[in-house]
């Protein structure tokens, strides 16, 4: 074996100046990279690579990228796409703008219209005038998916416009994957949305999508406010048909009106149920000459956020059998601060699903009964009368002919 040969003497000084420059330079390069890794991950308007790649998922087809770009309508760079998820009888509720570019979209999965249903939390006595029925699915692989969509803000005039109201929201629905923001050229379904209410129970299996639409308003300003709920239990929101507010009497500053009976039972424990129940229902009302309700009045968040009249201090509620032989539930309302020789709309409404009005809530999205501008209509006098000096016999008679089919 040949003894190891050191190198020459001369030779090492260069050697060592060799290794300490590349150390130098090692250093240098880490040094750099960790400080504009820092730097990258630091700016959270631009995340890392790193962490877009492992929140893709690559399995499927991925969405196209789509920049924003300040004062660009996006009718010209497309829509954004949008991952607002339903849940079970929990509404999604957001503002949105007029015109087409700024439609919202929304998906009800899959694993939600197979997944538990919700207890009922509460009931009536007994059922409601012009209550809606439950459908059967189509098959056995399907449920039944209630949909409601209630307007609970909309644009108000530019110039006062005491009879009109702008343009209803539209909603467009789609079952195919294919089709994952539906429109008013490409859809399923196309819900028809009055006073601020639409809904619609289908058969569905899979994915369910919906698209929401606020039209063109060029005579009214601001934004829209809905809810948009699916339910596979029952629909979250309702309106009912039939009539459900009669107007008795008044004088110059109150009114007194009254629910339609509540049972046909003649029974004593069918009546007793009704009236040891606290009052379920609620009125709003609002004079004619202000039509914020216009375009609404299918909507209880719609009636909560701009009717006149509502609510404990200006509405004494109670239960009575006033005007009906034998005895017939209602709810009495005696509403009060109007103005005399008044003209007045009246909505009566169930607010929730009478014991809770809530997100998750079974039905807690509310009753309205359906808004009828002769039906709800009533007018105060111009003297002084007061309601509750009338003779019994006169304001049972005046129940009895405003009720009676």
């Amino acid at each position: 074996m040949l003894p190891l040969r050191l190198a020459h003497p001369k030779a090492l000084p260069s050697a060592c100046l060799a290794v300490i420059y590349l150390s130098i330079l090692l250093r240098s390069h880490h040094a750099f990279a960790v400080n504009e890794d820092s730097i990258i991950r630091g700016d959270h308007n631009h995340p890392s690579i790193l962490d877009l790649t492992g929140a893709l998922d690559l399995s499927g087809d991925v969405d196209a990228y789509e920049s924003e770009f300040v004062g660009v309508d996006r009718s010209i760079i497309g829509r954004a796409p949008s991952d607002r998820t339903l849940g079970n009888n929990a509404p999604g509720q957001m503002n949105i703008q007029s015109g087409d570019s700024n439609a919202q979209f929304w998906t009800f999965p899959n694993e939600t219209l197979f997944g538990p249903k919700t207890p009922q939390t509460s009931s009536l006595p007994s059922a409601l005038a012009g209550q809606y029925s439950f459908p059967a699915p189509n098959s056995s692989d399907e449920r039944m998916l209630y949909i409601s969509l209630t307007t609970c803000d909309q644009p108000t005039p530019k110039v006062p416009n005491p009879n009109g109201a702008p343009s209803q929201l539209e909603l467009y629905l789609s079952t195919s994957s294919s089709n994952k923001e539906p429109d008013q050229k490409k859809n399923d379904y196309a819900v028809s949305i009055d006073g601020g209410f639409g809904w619609l129970n289908i058969s569905v299996k899979s994915d369910v999508y919906f698209g929401v639409f606020a039209p063109d308003n060029d005579e009214y300003t601001g934004i829209y406010n809905y809810q948009l709920t699916a339910s596979i239990d029952a629909f979250y929101a309702s309106r009912y048909t039939a009539r459900n507010v009669f107007f008795i009497d008044s004088d110059s500053n109150s009114a007194l009106l009254y629910t339609n009976n509540l049972t046909n039972s003649s029974s004593e424990s069918a009546i007793a149920q009704w009236m040891n129940n606290p009052t379920k229902f609620s009125i709003y009302v609002q004079n004619q000459d202000n039509p914020s309700i216009l375009g609404l009045q299918n909507s209880v968040c719609g009636l909560k956020n701009h009717a006149q009249v509502q609510g404990l201090g200006v509405v004494d509620a109670t239960m009575t059998t006033a005007g009906a032989s034998p005895p017939e539930p209602k709810q009495q309302f005696y509403v009060k601060n109007l103005n005399g020789s008044s003209s007045y709309y009246a909505v009566v409404t169930i607010d929730g699903n009478s014991t809770a009005s809530k997100d998750g809530a079974l039905g807690g999205g509310g009753i309205v009964w359906n808004f009828d501008q002769l039906d709800g209509n009533f007018t105060t006098k111009s003297g002084i009368l007061l309601l509750y000096s009338k003779s019994v016999y006169s304001t049972h008679e005046k129940i009895q002919m405003a009720i009676a089919p």
